[in-house]
């Protein structure tokens, strides 16, 4: 049986979509409680991102530094102030700071 050649493009697509599904699935974990098996999935995503140059849209749903996937309430603190929106990530203490938008 022949293999079907994937080129660039189609390969791109397909890590695209598997990005999509892993951050779905993250987000799913985290609500249920299950952080290690999140983090796990944020980690594929990131790497699938990196091997196939494709970016991982999903900024700000995750702690860069520990890989946490965000739940409000339970594991980032939000807070805004002086023009600015501040998310404090409760396992590790990493702060991120964006612009608040007009």
């Amino acid at each position: 049986m022949a293999r079907r050649y994937v080129g660039k493009r189609d390969a791109k697509d397909i890590a695209s979509e598997r990005i999509d599904r892993l951050f779905e699935l993250a987000e799913q974990e985290a609500h249920k409680g299950n952080h290690g098996r999140a983090k796990r999935y944020v980690s594929m995503a990131l790497r699938m991102g990196e091997r196939h140059k494709v970016r991982a849209g999903h900024k700000r749903t995750y702690c860069p530094e520990c890989l946490t996937y965000f739940v409000p309430p339970r594991n980032v603190r939000v807070r805004t102030g002086r023009g600015r929106v501040s998310m404090t990530c409760l396992e590790c203490g990493h702060v991120l700071r964006y612009p608040l938008g007009k």
